[in-house]
C-alpha cells in the first residue's frame, strides 16, 4: 500500500525570552506574540524562530492526524527536538522519493528540498526627527512643527509591531507618529517584535521639546534718562534667554532700516543715528525654530546742545543818553534744551575761572568793558558751542556813566461810578470802575499789575476795570508799580461790593374779609383800607422808595396810600439803595 508521507513542523512549547528586557521590569511590557513561525502569503516562505525547537512529525493526512514524531536512534541528542543551525534558509531534504502518481520510488534529478527560513535576530528600530535641530549641550531639540517617527526593519520574517513609551508611561503601539510630550527634557523608549517572536531590546532616545520663543530685552549702557532719552555715546546691548533649547539667533533694526544679525555680547552704536525719535526693533530665535514676536524700544536721541542766552534782569534802561540801573542789577543766564533738559550752566566774569551758575549775579560795579563767558551742558552731555567754534558764548557791556534808581513809582487809584462811604467803609456797585495810576520821576514809569483778594498771580493792568465778576461783600485790590529798572512799589485798598437791591413789602391797615372758600384763597380788603410800604437793604441802606396805585404816576412814598377801588387793585413798587441797585415789583389784591 502506497502512502503519502507528510512532514510537518510542530511547535510544542514556547520558551520565554530572558535577558532581552533586563532593566525594564518596573515597566509592564506588551505581551509577545504567540507564533514562532510565519508563512509569507506572497512567496509561501516559511519562517521559524531560530531559538525555538523543531519536532518532525509524519502523518498520512495533511492536517497531521495520526502522526508519528520522528526520532533518530543514532543521534538522539540532536534529533528530537532539533534546532536550525543557520540564519536564513535551511533545508529538509531526501535524495529518493516516490512519485505521487505512480507510487514508484525514483531518484529525482534534484534533491527534494523543504525550505525553512531561520530567523533568530530581532528587528532593528531607529528614530527619525522631522523638522528638528541639534543644540549645543541640549542634543536633539524639537519645536511645535517637529515630528518623531520610528522606523523598524527585519531582514527575514518582518516586523510584527513597534512599541514606544514616553517619559515612563505605558508602552503603546506605534501608529505612525509619536506625540511630542511635555516641554523640556523627554525620554523615549521603544522596541519592535518580528513575526516569529523575536523581540528587540529596549532602546532609549532623549530629546528636548521647546514650544516657547525666547525672551529678549535691551539694556542701555551710558546715559539713559527716565523718558528713554539717550546720548550719542550711549550704547545698547541685547540679551536673550530661552527656557529649554537656547538662543540660536538675534536680529535688530533701527526704524525702517535693514535687519542686522546681532552677535552676543556686542553693542549697538548710535553714532550714525540722527537726533530725534527712533524705534529699535529686535527679536530672537531658539534652536527649536520658535520665533519671538518683534519687540520695540522707543527712544529719543539727543545730540542737540542747549540754547543759552544772557540778559540783564530788567534793571537796565537807557533814555536820553542816560543808562539807569537799580541796586538789583544782575546778569541772568538762561539755558533751554530741546529734550533732555539742562544739566549745568557755567560762567566766567572778566577772565576769571568758570563757576556753576545757580542764580542771577551782580554786574561789576566799575566803568569800562566787562566780558561774561558762559556755556551749558544738557543731561546727555551736549555742550554749548559759541559762534566762532568756541565752547562758550560772550556778553560784552561797556559802563560809562551809570545812574542808580532806588525808588519805585508813586501809586494812586480812583473809584469812578456810584459809590457810598459810611465811616471808613467804601461801598461800590457792580457798575463802578477802578482806575490805577503810577508815576516815576527818575528812570520812568514802566507798568502796573494788580491782584484781587490775595490772589498770588499778578494781572497786567490794561485800563479801568469793573467789578461785575465779583461776589457781594468785602474785597481787596493790591497793585504793583514798576519803573524802567524794575524798582517796585506796592499799594492796596479795600471796598465793599453791593450787588443786592433792597427788599420791599406792603401791608394794609385792616384785615381782609373771610367770606367763602374762594375768598379764603384770595383776600379781599375794604375799599377804605390804607396801604403801608416798607423797604430794607442790608448793606448800604435804602435811598429811595417809590410806588404807584392803579396806574397813577410813580411817586416817592411818604405816607400810607389811600384810594382803593372796588375789584382788583394793582400796586407797583420801586426801591433803590445807596449805590444805585434797583428792585421793581408789582402786586395785586381785591377790595370791596
Amino acid at each position: 500500500m502506497r502512502r503519502t508521507l507528510t512532514i510537518g513542523l510542530l511547535v510544542l512549547a514556547l520558551i520565554p525570552l530572558r535577558g532581552a528586557m533586563r532593566g525594564a521590569q518596573a515597566q509592564e511590557l506588551p505581551p509577545l506574540g504567540q507564533n514562532v513561525w510565519h508563512v509569507d502569503s506572497a512567496s509561501g516562505r516559511v519562517y521559524w524562530n531560530r531559538h525555538r525547537p523543531i519536532y518532525l512529525n509524519i502523518s498520512p493526512t495533511p492536517n497531521g492526524a495520526d502522526g508519528i514524531t520522528l526520532k533518530s536512534q543514532s543521534m538522539p541528542q540532536w534529533s528530537c527536538p532539533f534546532y536550525l543551525d543557520t540564519e536564513g534558509i535551511n533545508y529538509l531534504r531526501t535524495r529518493w522519493a516516490v512519485d505521487t502518481a505512480t507510487r514508484k520510488a525514483v531518484q529525482p534529478q534534484r534533491e527534494v528540498l523543504w525550505e525553512v527560513y531561520s530567523d533568530g535576530n530581532a528587528p532593528t528600530t531607529t528614530t527619525k526627527y522631522l523638522e528638528a535641530s541639534q543644540a549645543p549641550g541640549k542634543g536633539t531639540v524639537l519645536g511645535g512643527k517637529s515630528r518623531v517617527v520610528l522606523t523598524s526593519r527585519d531582514a527575514l520574517s518582518g516586523v510584527a509591531a513597534t512599541y514606544y513609551s514616553l517619559n515612563g508611561g505605558p508602552f503603546q503601539l506605534f501608529g505612525g507618529e509619536i506625540p511630542l510630550g511635555r516641554e523640556g527634557s523627554n525620554e523615549l523608549r521603544y522596541f519592535s517584535d518580528d513575526r516569529v517572536g523575536n523581540r528587540e531590546p529596549i532602546r532609549t532616545a532623549k530629546f528636548v521639546l521647546d514650544l516657547k520663543p525666547p525672551t529678549t530685552r535691551c539694556l542701555v549702557t551710558g546715559i539713559h534718562l527716565a523718558n528713554n532719552t539717550l546720548a550719542k555715546h550711549s550704547v545698547i546691548t541685547l540679551q536673550a534667554t530661552d527656557d529649554f533649547s537656547g538662543v540660536v539667533r538675534m536680529r535688530y533694526r533701527i526704524d525702517s532700516g535693514a535687519w542686522v544679525n546681532y552677535a552676543p555680547k556686542s553693542t549697538i552704536s548710535l553714532q550714525r543715528v540722527g537726533d530725534g525719535h527712533h524705534v529699535l526693533h529686535f527679536k530672537s530665535w531658539d534652536y527649536a525654530g520658535n520665533e519671538e514676536e518683534t519687540q520695540e524700544f522707543r527712544f529719543f536721541l539727543d545730540e542737540t546742545a542747549p540754547i543759552t542766552i544772557s540778559d540783564v534782569l530788567g534793571d537796565k534802561f537807557i533814555v536820553d543818553g542816560k543808562t539807569f540801573f537799580s541796586g538789583r542789577t544782575k546778569m541772568k543766564i538762561t539755558a533751554v534744551d530741546n529734550h533732555a533738559g539742562v544739566k549745568e550752566v557755567f560762567y566766567s566774569v572778566d577772565g576769571g575761572p568758570f563757576q556753576p551758575y545757580k542764580e542771577p549775579f551782580y554786574m561789576p560795579n566799575a566803568m569800562g568793558w566787562h566780558v561774561v563767558k558762559y556755556y551749558s551742558i544738557d543731561s546727555t552731555e551736549n555742550r554749548t558751542t559759541g559762534p566762532n567754534a568756541d565752547r562758550y558764548y560772550e556778553y560784552r557791556m561797556k559802563m560809562d556813566r551809570v545812574y542808580v534808581d532806588l525808588a519805585g513809582p508813586k501809586l494812586s487809584h480812583q473809584v469812578s461810578g456810584e459809590r457810598f462811604v459810611r465811616h471808613d467803609s467804601v461801598f461800590v456797585s457792580p457798575r463802578s470802575q477802578i482806575t490805577l495810576a503810577g508815576k516815576d520821576y527818575e528812570s520812568g514809569f514802566k507798568r502796573l499789575s494788580y491782584s484781587l483778594d490775595g490772589d498770588k498771580w499778578e494781572r497786567d493792568y490794561e485800563g479801568p476795570f469793573d467789578l461785575s465778576g465779583l461776589a457781594s461783600g468785602e474785597h481787596q485790590v493790591e497793585f504793583f508799580g514798576y519803573d524802567n529798572v524794575e524798582n517796585r512799589n506796592v499799594s492796596q485798598f479795600r471796598f465793599i461790593l453791593d450787588k443786592e437791591a433792597p427788599r420791599m413789602s406792603y401791608s394794609l391797615s385792616v384785615a381782609p374779609y373771610k367770606h367763602g372758600e374762594a375768598e379764603q384763597r384770595e383776600p379781599v380788603y375794604p375799599v377804605d383800607a390804607e396801604v403801608y410800604l416798607t423797604a430794607q437793604d442790608n448793606m448800604t441802606g435804602v435811598r429811595l422808595l417809590q410806588c404807584s396805585l392803579n396806574g397813577q404816576p410813580l411817586m416817592n412814598y411818604t405816607k400810607p396810600l389811600r384810594g382803593l377801588v372796588r375789584g382788583q387793585n394793582s400796586l407797583q413798587l420801586r426801591a433803590v439803595d445807596m449805590v444805585g441797585n434797583v428792585r421793581e415789583e408789582t402786586h395785586t389784591f381785591n377790595a370791596r
